[in-house]
């Protein structure tokens, strides 16, 4: 039996279900800018990005991410849930191969813009896409 069907259908009714779970519980987010920090320190916007125009679903509560515009970005970790004055914050820390190394990656939505649309930038080693969540 296949149930890729079966689990598309009920990843789409949750998501679907009600306004008010899609505008309170997640965030739907596109990337409209990618960027990445040269040796020299310098920020270059990466021209005809694949990652530009597309789209991905962070889970408030968790802070997981849905979409394949980031790699797979494993044990989130929300460390502030945003408010009037302040940002939603999701971290990631993935320990390295290496002695006492690390990989960080950080996800800030402006939670407190004005209106419906929320910049956020995504921040991974030198990597950074920005865009707008909803």
């Amino acid at each position: 039996m296949n149930r890729r069907p079966l689990f598309a259908f009920l990843i789409c009714t949750v998501f679907l279900s009600s306004g008010v779970f899609a505008a309170e519980k997640i965030y739907r987010c596109e990337v409209l800018s990618d960027a990445h920090i040269k040796n020299n320190g310098e920020l270059v916007i990466v021209q005809d990005s694949p990652r530009v125009g597309q789209e991905f679903t962070v889970i408030r509560k968790t802070g997981e991410v849905i979409g394949d515009v980031m790699d797979t970005l494993i044990k989130p970790r929300v460390i502030a849930s945003g408010s009037e004055s302040n940002s939603y914050k999701v971290i990631w820390i993935q320990k390295s191969a290496g002695k006492n190394g690390a990989f960080v990656d950080y996800l800030s939505i402006e939670e407190f813009a004005k209106g419906g649309k929320k910049p956020f930038g995504f921040f991974s080693g030198g990597l950074l896409l920005s865009g707008i969540c909803e």
